[in-house]
């Protein structure tokens, strides 16, 4: 079960649960962080639906309306239209949806080819995507707008209209940094020294992080992590710790990729406790809305955040006291998990224009 899959089930029951025109319905992803206890996502879209479903006489109350969405879905299994495990609603007027195994499966095989899981389409259409080389930039400030624009238009050919170009393929990707590793000239300009202490990744990860359009010089978005780095002044963005986020990030995908490698050349699969792989599949399942979400506001830093959360979640899963190749009791292997992760973060950061390493 896909976040398409799940919001476009909904919008047939809301058209079939009230004759409404399909165009009508408003577009509500269903989320996991939305979902109640025991449930992998939940949509608002009752919520929403009130003012057309509005009699003139009383305004209609959510749970009522959640309740002819929800009494829908099982009449749309029955036809074959959705599968689900069940569904229920709760006191906020929301439909919650309990996955089977199969659609969890189906999650984290979806979610390995991240454009298409991310965007609902596939990324081969033509021209080329923004890459505005940030030290024709001369103060800082110049070169966090360009990187700021470069990802704003990412995400805008990526959820709009035409089909996006091709996105990053599965050739390998060194840790190399064209500012940091490529022998350039002596930076003149504090932009460019700026690439030069921290390099493009850190500074283009750095530069979308933060919300304000004109940051403070002395601002942060965390601890050691300066809005405006410079290069006396890089803070963690000069350092390859997990106190740097665009490092982390990074490494995250380094590391999902290749156990998802060592998997397929006949590792034993990683075994993670269920409670942090559900953790997981649960902020896959939220990428596209994520996506979205920054896309349309043009707020970078939602996807930043959203890219961090996942890192994090991962290295939960794999570091867990139960994390344990040959399969510890209570634990299950998932080798579908690293591959999956791996999808949405390398798609994410090549939203962001930042390169993800293929090998640790």
């Amino acid at each position: 079960m896909t976040p398409w899959t799940l919001e476009t089930a909904l919008r047939r029951a809301a058209v079939r649960a009230f004759g409404l025109a399909p165009d009508a319905v408003p577009l509500v992803w269903p989320r996991n962080d939305h979902a109640d206890e025991g449930a992998d996502a939940a949509s608002a879209l009752p919520l929403r639906l009130m003012r057309l479903v509005d009699d003139g006489a009383r305004r209609s109350r959510p749970l009522t309306v959640a309740g002819r969405v929800a009494a829908q879905l099982p009449l749309m299994r029955d036809e074959g239209l959705v599968d689900f495990a069940r569904t229920f609603t709760d006191a906020r007027g929301f439909v919650n949806v309990v996955f089977t195994h199969e659609q969890s499966r189906d999650l984290l095989a979806a979610a390995a080819d991240g454009p298409r899981f991310l965007t609902g389409r596939a990324w081969d259409g033509a021209g080329e995507w923004p890459d505005t080389p940030l030290h024709d930039a001369v103060p800082v400030a110049q070169a966090r707008r360009l990187a700021r624009a470069d990802a704003r238009k990412r995400l805008t050919l990526a959820v709009g209209g035409e089909p996006p170009p091709p996105g990053p393929g599965d050739a390998e990707v060194s840790w190399r940094d064209p500012y940091l590793d490529g022998g350039s000239a002596e930076p003149i300009t504090p932009a460019a020294r700026v690439l030069g202490t921290i390099g493009e990744a850190s500074a283009r990860v750095a530069f979308c992080r933060s919300i304000p359009e004109r940051p403070k010089e002395a601002e942060t978005t965390g601890r050691d992590l300066p809005v405006l780095p410079s290069a006396d002044r890089p803070g963690a963005w000069a350092r390859l710790t997990d106190a740097n986020p665009a490092f982390r990030l990074r490494y995250a995908h380094a590391h999902a990729l290749s156990r998802a490698r060592w998997a397929r050349e006949g590792a034993p699969p990683l075994a993670g406790c269920p409670r942090h792989a559900a953790r997981v599949r649960g902020l896959l399942f939220d990428g596209a809305s994520s996506v979205d979400t920054a896309a349309r506001r043009e707020e970078p830093h939602i996807l930043v955040r959203y890219l961090e959360a996942l890192a994090s979640a991962y290295d939960e899963w794999r570091t867990c006291p139960t994390a344990d190749p040959e399969g510890a009791e209570g634990a299950a292997a998932d080798p579908a998990l690293p591959a999956a992760v791996a999808g949405v973060l390398r798609t994410g950061l090549f939203l962001l224009g930042v390169s993800a390493p293929t090998r640790l």
